[in-house]
């Protein structure tokens, strides 16, 4: 076995009992969190358990700019399911997420007692569906929602056409947009390449992969909010471009670490 291999095997070998104990913790949160049709948890709980996630995993995380406070529409490209600890660990806030997710062993149901909304891709009413939710979490004095317009996982290097129909929960509801640029960069250019959770990966299989990575290092963008009222074609081209920009290395934003 090689240096490296090695390292990695002992990573794992710590690791591993951490991320049972943080697993066990997070699900003894989630249990006391109030449910119920009506009720949407606070986000705070997730904020605690990602940034230990996040931590336990080498992530490293640098934010560019401040997320909004109070109501809004976060929109942002998608690499992972590491994706929603990093943001989470960022800019407090609710996701919508892949209905799959939900089925996720223990993650799913953890995302469930959170606060997750979930999108059954390929149904023919789940945008409308999960548009709904979207308005009426929006609505709330305190709503704040993430969404991954992209509609599924990249390799990091670029991003794809956002589905408008989404931004449109802005719109009925009037509350801004903000997009939310991230990249997992190494050094001479390009995405870690054990981030990526893309094609017929399985989480348990990419989980075991990042237990080995000594240190990933993960850049979160906050861009200029955009208004509700100018259509959501609009928001849709617009924020694709502010997080295109980013990706191709046009970020202004002062920075600031987190955890």
């Amino acid at each position: 076995m090689s240096a490296a291999g090695l390292m990695r095997v002992l990573r794992r070998a710590w690791r591993l009992p951490l991320l049972i104990l943080l697993l066990g913790l997070g699900c003894a949160i989630a249990a006391c969190l109030p449910g119920g049709a009506g009720r949407v948890p606070s986000p705070a709980p997730m904020v605690w358990w990602s940034r230990r996630l996040c931590r336990l995993l080498g992530v490293r995380i640098v934010c560019h700019g401040t997320p909004l406070a109070g109501r809004a529409l976060f929109v942002a490209n998608h690499v992972s399911w590491l994706d929603i600890m990093v943001f989470a660990a960022v800019c407090p806030t609710h996701f919508l997420a892949k209905s799959e997710v939900a089925g996720w062993p223990l993650f799913g149901w953890l995302c469930r007692r959170v606060g997750t909304a979930f999108i059954r891709r390929g149904a023919g009413d789940g945008a409308q569906a999960a548009a709904a939710e979207l308005v009426w979490r929006l609505q709330r004095h305190d709503g704040r929602v993430l969404v991954f317009p992209e509609g599924t996982s990249t390799d990091g290097r670029g991003v794809r056409r956002f589905h408008a129909r989404l931004l449109q929960a802005a719109e009925r509801a009037q509350c801004p947009v903000q997009a939310l640029a991230l990249r997992y960069p190494v050094a001479g250019g390009g995405t870690h390449p054990a981030v990526p959770f893309i094609g017929d990966d399985e989480l348990l299989a990419h989980l075991w992969r990042l237990l080995g990575e000594r240190r990933i290092d993960a850049e979160v963008s906050c861009l200029a909010p955009l208004p509700a009222g100018i259509g959501r074609d609009a928001l849709a081209r617009r924020s694709h471009a502010q997080i295109a920009a980013v990706l191709a290395g046009d970020d202004p934003q002062p920075r600031r670490a987190i955890g």
